[in-house]
């Protein structure tokens, strides 16, 4: 059997998606969440895989979720990143450092712990291994505004996964980045749902980019015919293309 594939922030939207969709392909999953909730259970139970939970933006933690991971195995074909945290959105100057700080704590610190956990169970297999990370549309053209601190993170963890994917290919490790579109979620949880509606109307198609079609492109970058695309920013969206 595959080695599995180590998903963080399985409990999101993306996330279970993504879970959904590589175990419906016949992968092997190992499901993360911040919290032992009951939506990662019931995706744990569903989907007959392991999971594993706690704050991994904390160093102590993350060590302890790691020896989790390799007791279930040694070795991982693969690492998705979809962590997310919801934010208020406000004006760039009305919205407190403190929120900018938790934005960082839930993209960039986590990935960097995380990587450095599971780098020597990527590393180095015969087929190579890849590495999915979430980013966003919106680094792309010009950015909506109020949502300053989650662009920030995620500008930072983009970054820092171009650079990541040029130090890892030697071992091996492709490092993909995909951006998806504005998708309903925990994150547009302070949206009206008439104001999604307008913003889907808006868009060339008249709707929103969907979980499953983000499912679908990791799916298909966890294979070696997408190995090319490693490092560069693969957008995924049904809105005006930027």
């Amino acid at each position: 059997m595959q080695d599995p594939i180590l998903i963080i922030g399985a409990s999101g939207t993306i996330g279970s998606a993504i879970a959904t969709k590589l175990t419906d392909d016949g992968c092997s999953v190992i499901l993360h969440g911040a919290t032992d909730s009951k939506r990662l259970k019931n995706l744990a139970s569903k989907l007959k895989s392991p999971m594993i939970s706690g704050d991994i933006s904390d160093q102590l933690v993350t060590q302890k979720c790691a020896e989790k991971v390799h007791k279930c195995t040694e070795n991982l074909s693969g690492l998705i990143f979809a962590a997310a945290m919801p934010f208020p959105h406000k004006l760039t100057l009305r919205t407190e450092w403190q929120i900018f700080q938790q934005q960082l704590d839930s993209q960039l610190k986590p990935f960097h712990l995380i990587m450095q956990h599971f780098k020597t169970a990527l590393e180095n297999r015969e087929d190579g291994a890849r590495v999915i990370v979430l980013s966003t549309e919106y680094l792309l053209g010009t950015p909506p505004i109020k949502i300053a601190p989650y662009l920030s993170a995620k500008a930072a963890l983009t970054t820092y996964a171009k650079v990541l994917s040029q130090e890892l290919l030697s071992s091996k490790i492709r490092v993909h980045i995909i951006a998806p579109g504005l998708i309903k979620s925990p994150l547009t949880g302070d949206m009206p749902d008439e104001y999604l509606e307008l913003l889907a109307e808006r868009m060339p198609e008249k709707k929103l980019t969907t979980p499953e079609e983000v499912a679908n492109l990791c799916a298909f970058m966890m294979q070696p015919d997408a190995d090319a695309l490693y490092g560069n920013i693969v957008p995924i969206s049904r809105g005006t293309r930027r």
